[in-house]
């Protein structure tokens, strides 16, 4: 009995905290940002039966409540193990689905979704804009990147990226570069997984003869010089205009009406 209790005394290693997400460092994300880009503050991960959640919660100097982040969420065979019912199914980005959204991570703001087609790197995103009480603009964009939306082929895997990012000095557009800035670099170590399709071919007139391509260089504006400014010359000074009576000229005198004075004697 003794060396039993010796045994689960051993055990013990004291009490554990159960919590929805564990905290991860900063270099765990799933996603990379572009320089200049909002900081990571920390990483939150969340697991399930086929998908692992990692939420990169991003810097913010913003005035409305709640937080910024990019979640990153990679669906397949993720070989954790857990009870049936913690599986968090495939991913939905209805009309219903991102409005219950807008609710969750932007109580308040009267946000509009834009018509406006935009794609990055991993293909086409929605977004939606607006702007708080406080003059802060915010955007929330979603993306589905994968071949299979439903469990018929759950093995080939997707990612599902919500991005909610709110600023005070941001303009949409600045907002809105940050969708096509960032990197995935999370992914399932199997090889069923793959919800980026195969890469496309390359052309066959790539290399050949007569097939010239040219690349499409990017606009870089030619510096504007500046002509140099020539000192103007200081206008001439002018004489000084004396004004006064006028004094009229002498009268020339007659020589033959004054005595002649003979010259002296030597």
């Amino acid at each position: 009995m003794l060396i039993v209790g010796l045994g689960l005394t051993g055990c013990v290693s004291g009490p554990r905290i159960a919590s929805v997400k564990s905290e991860l460092p900063a270099a765990e994300s799933f996603v990379t940002l572009p320089p200049g880009g909002p900081a990571t503050i920390s990483i939150l991960e969340k697991r399930y039966k086929d998908a692992i959640v990692r939420e990169t919660i991003l810097a913010t100097d913003s005035r409305v409540p709640g937080q910024n982040f990019l979640t990153a969420t990679i669906r397949g065979p993720v070989g954790y193990r857990t009870t049936r019912d913690n599986a968090l199914g495939p991913d939905s980005i209805t009309p219903s689905q991102i409005a219950k959204e807008f609710q969750w991570y932007l109580l308040g703001v009267p946000m509009m979704r834009s018509q406006l087609y935009a794609q990055n790197k991993y293909g086409s995103f929605g977004f939606a804009l607006g702007t708080a009480r406080t003059g802060d603009r915010c955007l929330y964009a979603w993306q589905h990147i994968g071949r299979h939306q439903d469990t018929v082929l759950p093995t080939t895997g997707s990612v599902s990226i919500r991005l909610r990012l709110c600023d005070a000095d941001a303009s949409e557009q600045e907002l809105l570069s940050v969708m096509y800035g960032f990197t995935i670099v999370g992914y399932l170590p199997s090889p069923l997984w793959n919800p980026y399709g195969n890469a496309p071919k390359v052309s066959q007139s790539l290399g050949a003869l007569s097939a010239p391509y040219e690349p499409t260089l990017p606009v870089v504006e030619a510096p504007v010089r500046k002509t140099p400014v020539r000192p103007k010359p200081a206008p001439p000074v002018k004489a000084p205009v004396v004004e006064g009576p006028i004094v009229p000229p002498p009268e020339s005198g007659r020589y033959e009406d004054f005595a002649l004075v003979p010259p002296p004697e030597s």
